[in-house]
């Protein structure tokens, strides 16, 4: 050999998982594992494989490879006992396994009495029925062995770093069902997990989809987009493509530093693709501004300053919520005059200012009834002056009457955002569903109002003005082409509904 190794320096930089390497020549590096084209410095033949394929070519111990003629035995005996150095370094390097908790009487009395490496249990420690010193019961459940069990899959969670929600995966409990029927049987490692077993997924998954691809050809299909952020700020946009027959997850990209005008740019280039806006997003963007109105736009005064108070009643019942989430006693209280829960909602959701005023409605007599019991006076230990504030706003008849107006003009709102967010297709209704939910809000706010509708009022011009300028930006002529060619808005019975109704055609609006 070109290097001899009885004249090895154990001392220097040597890879010691991969020591073998420094006496072949690595010409090419192969896709995928750790595989090399290489060449012996002592034969000059060359070979494909990774390390072990060397470790087998220079000390002929398996088969598969030619092993190297030029190699005396005197150094094989000196490789092989450098190759022995180098495992028996690992494993003092190795982490050393900590014993699985258990409840065992004969657990060993010192926590360093173990293995510098890690066991798997063989047969015969894992049978109950092999141990001595249990009692008949313990072997009939094999209590310990299950302890043993949980102690080494809790510990995959812990040092691997898993999520604790993959235990509620159904495929988790499936797959330790399916493995313990079958004696003997190992898992899948590292490289079959990431390219096999994946490759053979990906196949499957993609067979199953294939029918639902084969009908978007026939009955047409949409590109759906939708953006949000992970866990880590980044911002994730999704690609799906829906049609009468259900959605499919495309691809999810990472927009982190780019411009989101694809849309834009698709549509100038191809003009009978159309860009339509999310219908229950436009929605929940309008009640946002209705139920939330900030003072940061211009000319947005006369807006804030009518619909303020509903603000006001939003952050008045997330306070009294947040109060009895907050305190102990006081949820149990709750508990005993309430037999609906308190809803904790994320901002993000849609709708979530009508959601939890719906609530609010169906537990007012339970909250009433709470706050007017000797109990809840007689608590004194968290507060007696913000008790007294909340009990107050409670028994507030004006508080509800806005919580209830609120709701009555809301609600037309928060149906249609019901009636659009499934997955059965609405865009030939979407003109319909409009301009309905509008006439049903202008109704109740005119009704609590007292007024006719042909009359002025300043909260409907704001609230319209708010619905018509969301309607403007989301509006496209592929909803008004879905409109006209939708049956129903030509048939005898729709139109006799209201004398207002026309046919599409005749309609100029």
């Amino acid at each position: 050999m070109s290097q001899d190794p009885l004249n090895i320096d154990e001392s220097s930089n040597v890879d010691d998982k991969a020591l073998l390497w420094i006496y072949v020549n690595k010409i090419e590096k192969l896709a995928g594992g750790g595989s090399w084209r290489f060449e012996c410095k002592s034969c000059s033949n060359s070979y494909v494989g990774s390390h072990s394929r060397v470790m087998t070519h220079l000390l002929p111990e398996g088969k598969g490879i030619k092993g190297c003629l030029k190699v005396t035995p005197q150094q094989r005996v000196n490789l092989k006992k450098l190759v022995d150095n180098c495992k028996e370094r690992l494993k003092r390097a190795a982490p050393k396994a900590v014993p699985l908790p258990s409840s065992s009487r004969n657990m060993s009395s010192s926590s360093l009495d173990y293995d510098m490496s890690y066991k798997v249990p063989n047969a015969t420690e894992s049978d109950p029925k092999k141990r001595k010193g249990m009692g008949p019961l313990e072997k009939a459940f094999q209590n310990e062995a299950r302890e043993q069990c949980d102690g080494e899959v809790s510990r995959m969670f812990y040092t691997g770093g898993l999520s604790f929600n993959l235990a509620r995966n159904p495929h988790y409990r499936n797959s330790y069902v399916r493995a313990s029927q079958i004696p003997g049987y190992v898992p899948p490692g590292y490289n079959a997990l990431r390219t096999t077993l994946l490759q053979k997924e990906r196949k499957n998954i993609e067979m199953h989809l294939q029918p639902l691809k084969n009908t978007w050809k026939q009955k047409g299909v949409s590109i759906c987009s939708d953006g949000w952020s992970d866990p880590q700020r980044r911002p994730i946009f999704n690609l799906i493509a829906a049609n009468e027959n259900g959605p499919m997850m495309l691809m999810a990209i990472n927009t982190h530093g780019e411009t989101k005008t694809a849309g834009a740019l698709i549509s100038a280039k191809f003009p009978t693709i159309f860009w339509t806006p999310c219908v229950v997003h436009t929605l929940n963007l309008a009640l946002k501004n209705i139920c939330s109105p900030l003072l940061s736009t211009r000319n947005n005064e006369a807006v804030y300053d009518a619909c303020y108070w509903i603000k006001s009643v939003s952050e008045d019942v997330n306070w009294i919520k947040n109060y009895i989430m907050n305190h102990g006693m006081r949820l149990v209280m709750f508990t005993e005059h309430c037999d609906l829960k308190l809803l904790t909602i994320a901002s993000t959701r849609f709708a979530s200012t009508v959601v939890m005023l719906k609530r609010f409605k169906k537990i007012k007599t339970g909250l009433q009834q709470m706050v007017i019991s000797p109990k809840w006076d007689d608590y004194k230990e968290d507060g007696v002056e913000r008790a007294s504030a909340v009990k107050k706003k409670i028994l507030d008849e004006l508080f509800w009457e806005e919580l209830e107006y609120a709701l009555s003009f809301t609600l037309p709102i928060y149906s249609v955002i019901r009636t659009a967010d499934t997955d059965k297709p609405s865009l030939h209704l979407v003109y319909e569903l409009w301009e309905s939910m509008i006439q049903n809000v202008k109704r109740a706010i005119f009704k609590k109002e007292r007024k006719q509708l042909n009359e002025d009022s300043v909260f409907w011009t704001a609230v319209h003005s708010i619905l018509t300028s969301r309607w403007s930006k989301s509006n496209t002529p592929l909803h008004c082409m879905a409109h006209s060619l939708n049956p129903k808005y030509y048939s005898s019975e729709w139109l006799a509904e209201e004398d207002s109704k026309k046919a599409p055609h005749q309609d100029l609006e």
